[in-house]
């Protein structure tokens, strides 16, 4: 139950960090095929987060009328 959570809290403070990165705050070169790789696992992990969460509600929901 708590892996979902726990994976996108992890890839968001990620994403954060390589922002502040970027933006200087820390001397540090991050290269831009891993920032791509961020990118693309954060949007696939949200939309699987918050879509899966969505079709289970409405699935509890039609399970209930049916009831």
């Amino acid at each position: 139950k708590n892996v979902r959570p726990m994976v996108l809290i992890f890839l968001v403070v990620s994403t954060v960090i390589l922002v502040f990165i970027d933006a200087g705050v820390i001397e540090f070169i991050v290269e831009d095929k891993w920032v791509d790789l961020l990118q693309l696992v954060l949007i696939t992990v949200i939309g699987a987060y918050f879509g899966g969460r969505s079709m289970e509600k409405v699935k509890n929901i039609s399970n209930k009328k049916k009831d």
